[in-house]
């Protein structure tokens, strides 16, 4: 297919790969599970979950019953795919079929499950899932955990696991980590059946809980994997040095010259107050480039060009403080060519936060594989 557009997303798999080690080399007696949910935070699945693994990965977790089958067709029969989110019950033939476990988020949930057990040929793979302090899906009561372990007792359910997910470990504090810990070991002192995996550990608490496993042995790693830190004090605190991953590239396509008290894009929202070179870029919010970004400045040549005017649809203009060329490389964010922009600052530019910035970025921008810096097809 022709890709006339010169703007990317360059995809360092090998640094993924690193990342996924280097955090797995924490620790002795615990699987990393690579969360590759949301088309792995816009990275492409398919590619990155392939990539790992052919490199040794055995454990993937995903948000839903449809990326888990696709997923399924990429890294073969022997891995763990993990569904995070709530499947229809109706449905669970398609997961028992592709050796999918799933989620398990309610007692009601799993009484209709049991309604179609009899559509069933293999044995149902469930990862019980407690609610200790996010508000979210799963169950909250003793009750509700007894009433779970007995409707377990149908051979036809393996409880593969028992989860949870922390709600504010990435922050200094961590009292409310304390308190959640203490109500998901509360619950699961009700289940009598033994779960293989025991995992409430996100990235944050998989970086900051390095020498306090509690007895749990698995971790799900998404972000850091993609190397990024969850945030400003996991970065501080942690000792793995995480590598970028992704970094978003186009090129100058125009280039102008304007006057002074030169007005600037949709709304007249710039106006020059000198002679200035305005370059316009390939891209706007159409491909996950939001209006929000306005005030960003982009790195071309070495020079950092300031993002002027409001961000349209399909393109945007930059100032540069010297004159451009047509074809001209621009950065958005991630290194290349060595040149860097640190994607946490372009989310904070935006008063958000990275996992946003990678998974809105549109279909209409295709992303390229590097492995030692040589683009690949995976």
């Amino acid at each position: 297919m022709i890709q006339d557009r010169p703007t990317y997303l360059k995809v360092d798999l090998d640094n993924i790969l690193f990342n996924y080690n280097e955090i797995k080399k924490l620790f002795d007696n615990k699987e990393i599970m690579a969360v590759i949910k949301a088309d792995a935070y816009g990275l492409g699945a398919k590619q990155v979950g392939k990539y790992l693994y052919d490199n040794g990965v055995k454990y993937f977790a995903v948000t839903t019953l449809e990326e888990a089958i696709e997923l399924r067709k990429n890294v073969g029969d022997e891995p763990l795919i993990l569904v995070l989110g709530v499947i229809n019950p109706q449905n669970i033939k398609y997961a028992t079929d592709k050796n999918i476990s799933l989620c398990c988020p309610s007692v009601d949930w799993l009484k209709e499950v049991i309604l179609y057990l009899d559509d069933i040929s293999k044995k149902l793979k469930l990862h019980l899932k407690i609610d200790s302090g996010m508000s979210r899906i799963g169950i909250t009561t003793e009750e509700e955990a007894i009433e779970i372990n007995n409707l377990l007792q149908d051979g036809r359910i393996e409880l593969e696991g028992i989860f949870s997910h922390y709600a504010n470990s990435d922050d200094s504090n961590i009292d409310y980590d304390i308190k959640q810990r203490e109500k998901f070991n509360s619950l699961v002192s009700n289940i009598s059946l033994k779960a293989k995996y025991i995992h409430q550990e996100n990235s944050a608490a998989t970086l900051r809980y390095v020498k306090n496993d509690y007895n749990f042995n698995l971790a799900r790693v998404g972000i850091s994997i993609f190397g990024q830190y969850p945030s400003e004090e996991i970065k501080k605190i942690s000792n793995v040095k995480l590598k970028n991953v992704s970094s978003l590239i186009s090129r100058v396509i125009h280039v102008k010259k304007i006057a002074p008290h030169t007005k600037v894009g949709y709304g007249c929202t710039y106006e020059s107050s000198e002679e200035e070179f305005i370059a316009t870029i390939p891209i706007g919010y159409r491909d996950g480039l939001l209006r929000r970004a306005q005030g960003w400045s982009v790195m071309i040549n070495g020079n950092l060009c300031q993002i002027v005017g409001r961000v349209c649809m399909d393109q945007l203009m930059v100032r540069c403080p010297k004159k451009v060329s047509v074809g001209d490389e621009v950065l958005f964010y991630g290194s290349h060519n060595n040149q860097t922009l640190d994607v946490e600052e372009f989310a904070n530019h935006q008063n958000t936060i990275h996992y946003e910035i990678f998974c809105v970025i549109g279909s209409r921008v295709p992303r390229k594989y590097f492995i030692a810096n040589k683009e690949v097809e995976i």
